[in-house]
């Protein structure tokens, strides 16, 4: 058991117990170099310790913050509490762990509570369908862009252009991102295509502002995947992701938030939503009603114009 646990029963605030606590699942070197983290952390939640939902909510931190400090990611809420880190963590870094689950709900219920740019979705008012993630202003996808080239190793430089390119630029995410290999990449006339497999195998035309950074990947990428390597783990997007480093006030690489980017993109340009859906591997466009606040309108005569049948 835990340092510090039979503390919990007393009716003391989190942080005079927190004092004390030692995690038996962290290293005690790390926990000294995370606890202010937690601390930080547990303050802002305004927890009391005489509750097991808080002993929950910090042991869950607390491992969370090791992994993650293990895993190189630095000690900011909003890449240790950003879902892809969380994901990763869960399903990487728990593997073996009974209580992942519990882990998952406890890190996903206060990690839109302590962030602000992490691209938690709202709670949906509906179990039918998921939200999509929130698409990236063009603004944000310059300093992703500025972001990638300045990683610290060539492996990286590669891995954020890649997320980049075939994110916002094809629409993919993590089912299909990190597996495109150097012969998935055709050029079809003017077009360049990236084909894609299961779920959903299609060809995606390449959006026009990415299209010679694709052609370029791909004529690096040799024996291995745009991204770099040649692993076929299914979570290689987020960790691909979660290594990534940004400057301060930028977002966090998302995959998911890069598709939403695409997405919307065509929705801008009107591209016809069954040529969108095929491309994207949607089997309907319910999901894409999420992205519709984002469309800039058009003015009255246009509008009108197009509601009218005429260009």
């Amino acid at each position: 058991m835990d340092k510090g646990t039979g503390a919990l029963r007393q009716p003391l605030d989190a942080l005079h117990w927190l004092v004390s606590y030692q995690p038996v699942d962290v290293d005690p070197v790390v926990w000294t170099k995370v606890r202010p983290f937690v601390w930080d952390c547990v303050s802002r939640l305004g927890l009391n310790s005489d509750s097991s939902s808080a002993w929950r909510v910090i042991r869950g931190l607390a491992r969370l913050a090791a992994w993650a400090v293990g895993d190189g990611l630095p000690l900011d809420v909003e890449a240790i509490l950003d879902p892809d880190t969380v994901e990763r963590f869960v399903t990487v870094g728990l593997v073996d762990d009974a209580s992942r689950a519990t882990y998952r709900s406890v890190l996903r219920r206060v990690g839109p509570k302590l962030t602000r740019r992490a691209p938690w979705q709202p709670k949906s008012v509906s179990l039918s369908r998921r939200q999509v993630a929130p698409p990236y202003s063009a603004q944000e996808i310059d300093w992703l862009r500025a972001d990638a080239v300045v990683q610290p190793t060539p492996g990286r430089v590669r891995a954020a252009r890649a997320l980049l390119a075939l994110g916002a630029g094809a629409g993919l995410d993590g089912r299909w991102i990190a597996r495109v290999a150097a012969g998935d990449v055709d050029r079809v006339g003017k077009v360049v295509v990236v084909s894609v497999g299961e779920p959903m195998a299609r060809r995606v035309p390449v959006l026009f502002d990415w299209e010679c950074e694709v052609l370029g990947l791909a004529t690096t990428a040799g024996g291995g995947f745009l991204v770099g390597g040649t692993s076929t783990s299914r979570n290689r997007a987020g960790a691909l992701a979660a290594s990534l480093m940004v400057a301060n006030g930028h977002p966090r690489f998302s995959a998911s938030r890069m598709r939403s980017t695409w997405l919307l993109a065509h929705l801008t340009l009107g591209t016809r939503l069954p040529e969108l859906a095929r491309a994207a591997g949607l089997e309907g466009v319910t999901v894409l009603s999420d992205l519709l606040r984002h469309v800039p309108a058009l003015d009255e005569a246009e509008a009108a114009a197009t509601l009218r049948g005429v260009r």
